[in-house]
């Protein structure tokens, strides 16, 4: 009697099948005379902002006409991080950079890690020393 398969649907588990962008919602908040916000408004006019916006349609962005120095907040999916920076006195294409830069972050913190590999299971074999080892199988100098 041959052997059959039990069919079984996959786990559905974030990222994995389905690419899931953690940045979902942009707002950009500039002043209409101010001269700081002169490079967001360049970037209004000129189109670069649409293109961004057509190219990253899982982003939601929204402009906001406000007196002030211009701001971008960046608001990510994981545990409802808000990521504000401040992006006065800059040009159109350094402000795009921003933006395109902000919005490929996870909205972690950044941080260093210093370990060659990062697993959440726990090692099967435990810690080894040397002072483990007992005395009578110590090497003895």
């Amino acid at each position: 009697m041959p052997v059959k398969a039990i069919p079984k649907v996959s786990i559905a588990r974030n990222g994995v099948g389905t690419l899931v962008v953690p940045c979902n919602k942009i707002q950009i908040q500039y002043c209409n005379w101010g001269g700081s916000s002169q490079g967001v408004r360049d970037l209004l006019t000129n189109g670069q902002l649409n293109n961004f916006a057509s190219n990253n349609k899982n982003i939601f962005i929204e402009v906001i006409k406000k007196s002030g120095h211009p701001t971008a907040t960046f608001h990510y999916s994981n545990k409802d991080k808000v990521n504000e920076i401040d992006i006065k006195n800059l040009k159109f294409n350094e402000v795009l950079k921003k933006i395109n830069e902000y919005s490929q972050r996870s909205g972690n913190e950044l941080f260093k890690w210093n370990h060659k590999v990062l697993s959440i299971n726990q090692s099967t074999r435990g810690i080894w020393s040397p002072m483990h080892e007992a005395k009578s199988d110590r090497y003895k100098i």
